[in-house]
């Protein structure tokens, strides 16, 4: 890595800062600026940024740099695609769910709620083609959170082996009263 700081047109991040980092996306006609055709969004503890590009190439170009700057930093961070997650930033996440609508072919995904004071952007889908695939990457966001904390995979012992922590009881939808 030869620089800790990501430059993107006006706006420079220090790398070890960003806990995530989207694909590369189409902005809609309707809410272009400045002639920028396409964006990826950048998370930190403080919120979300969106960094704009005038084509589709720069904005790949841009966000693969980014992404090498960020394996080179923590190269042990939940990756799908084009998305970068720091598992040490990584609040909760949920069980895979089923969409309604078909998201640019993705059938299915999981929310990733991410540590960071801004509330709006605080919770990230990682969307999948499949309920295989989704069930899949959530077994690896899974085991990255494992090995971020010090942790194997298969650490769900104590040294006895005893569960050290069991799955709660899903809540009836029904009233106790």
């Amino acid at each position: 890595m030869k620089s800790a700081i990501f430059t993107s047109g006006f706006h420079a991040y220090q790398v070890s800062n960003i806990i995530y980092a989207g694909p590369v996306q189409e902005i809609p006609e309707e809410r272009r600026r400045n002639g920028s055709t396409h964006s990826f969004k950048v998370l930190t503890a403080l919120g979300a940024a969106y960094c704009y590009y005038k084509d589709v190439e720069s904005a790949r170009k841009a966000r693969g740099a980014l992404g090498a700057m960020l394996d080179t930093l923590r190269p042990n961070a939940f990756k799908h695609g084009n998305e970068y997650v720091d598992p040490k930033s990584v609040v909760s996440f949920s069980y895979v769910r089923q969409f309604k609508k078909p998201v640019e072919e993705c059938t299915h995904g999981f929310v990733v709620t991410m540590l960071t004071s801004d509330e709006k952007n605080r919770d990230v889908w990682i969307r999948y083609r499949s309920e295989e695939h989704a069930r899949k990457g959530r077994k690896v966001m899974w085991a990255a959170l494992h090995s971020a904390n010090g942790l194997t995979a298969s650490a769900r012992q104590d040294d006895d082996g005893q569960p050290v922590a069991q799955e709660a009881p899903v809540a009836s939808d029904s009233v106790p009263f």
